[in-house]
């Protein structure tokens, strides 16, 4: 029997401090485990030394993709990444970091929870961010709980593995335009799925610079996100019922396919909605 293979989403902005150490670590830990894997790596328009530093180690190291975009932001080099790993022949997509603030050693806690659910989440202990950060992730958790009746304890973690069909298909009904994609997967998860196993994980203070998004900025993108959550509340029904869909299409060919066109279209407007 083929052993489950896993392709790595690592989204990377201005990280030539510690980004030939994260891959290191990331591809040294991957292949002790034996798994078949491949590192995908979005490099979102970084202008220090980061895309030279990825073109070497493209060169010399298997298992390692490289995909330059301009600068759109994380959320986007996150989205991009995911869909580009869905075209690939992986059993599963692993999504972390580039900062160096996660270990890899924690992978095989995740891993080995594969087969509870076609979605598995870290969550951070310990952790090591400014006290900003903190009280924004414990508001995100309040507010998706009041809003969704879910309980999620880190929702936008950087740290998570998915059943790759399960998120091919979660990406199609997540919409466009979302500044954190990973908090809205993580909602059509535990929505869709029920309570998906968390599995703790370390975390690390950032080295060398700051923290990429702080004070203004900061508060601009916190502001952004709980927005897109309270309003998400609304077309959750609608997109959960296409998410569910599209997995009985996928599944059992017996099922009535969808109408018309006209049906078709109807759900994928609901999908693209933000």
């Amino acid at each position: 029997m083929a052993k489950d293979s896993v392709i790595l989403v690592i989204p990377v902005y201005n990280e030539e401090q510690c980004i030939e150490k994260v891959i290191s670590d990331w591809r040294e830990q991957l292949l002790s485990l034996a798994i078949p894997f491949e590192i995908q790596i979005v490099n979102d328009g970084s202008n220090d030394k980061t895309g030279k530093i990825l073109e070497s180690l493209k060169n010399r190291l298997s298992h390692l993709t490289v995909i330059h975009q301009t600068n759109a932001g994380h959320g986007a080099a996150v989205k991009n990444g995911y869909i580009r790993a869905c075209q690939k022949n992986y059993d599963y997509v692993f999504q972390t970091d580039s900062d160096d603030q996660f270990s890899s050693e924690d992978f095989i806690k995740v891993w080995e929870r594969r087969h509870e659910s076609q979605a598995v989440f870290g969550h951070r202990v310990n952790r090591h961010d400014p006290l900003t950060r903190k009280l924004i992730s414990f508001s995100l958790r309040k507010s998706i709980l009041d809003i969704f009746q879910v309980d999620i304890p880190d929702a936008n973690i950087p740290y998570r593995l998915f059943k790759r069909d399960f998120l091919k298909n979660c990406l199609t009904v997540l919409g466009p335009a979302l500044f954190a994609p990973n908090i809205f997967l993580s909602i059509l998860s535990f929505t869709h799925l029920g309570n998906c196993p968390v599995v703790p994980v370390q975390h690390f203070a950032r080295q060398g610079d700051t923290q990429k998004l702080m004070s203004w900025g900061l508060a601009k993108a916190c502001l952004s996100s709980m927005w897109q959550v309270v309003t998400y509340a609304y077309q959750l029904p609608k997109k959960l019922h296409y998410l569910k869909t599209l997995e009985d299409h996928s599944s059992n060919e017996n099922v009535t396919p969808l109408k018309s066109k006209s049906e078709q279209s109807t759900h994928e407007s609901i999908a693209r909605v933000a």
